[in-house]
């Protein structure tokens, strides 16, 4: 029983690393930029789409069967650590301005 709440002790311990990464068409430079509170997830999320040939998302629809899933690369652009004191709602908005200082570097011409 004490394994258990180890365990939960630990998992409610770890650090939570969130950031910007954007996903993008090696065919023709499109990309999609969005932001996770958790980047290791959205990369297995990724690397299991691929794996399953399945479109990581809508936007990206068209060229995923045009071009398969083997084009895509997932790129972290930028990554953040939660603060222990900081509210989830605070980690989210933090993520959300890092999104827009990354979408105003990048430009929306190739943007999916």
């Amino acid at each position: 029983m004490s394994d258990k709440k180890e365990l939960i002790n630990e998992y409610k311990q770890r650090k939570i690393t969130g950031g910007v990464f954007r996903v993008v068409n090696t065919m023709n430079d499109k990309y999609l930029l969005d932001y996770a509170t958790d980047l290791q997830a959205k990369q297995n999320s990724f690397n299991f789409m691929v794996a399953t040939n399945a479109s990581f998302d809508y936007k990206m629809d068209k060229d995923w069967k045009e071009f398969g899933a083997q084009a895509f690369r997932f790129e972290v652009l930028d990554s953040l650590e939660k603060k222990k004191d900081q509210t989830q709602e605070q980690f989210i908005e933090d993520l959300k301005m890092l999104k827009g200082m990354w979408g105003e570097r990048l430009g929306d011409v190739l943007k999916y």
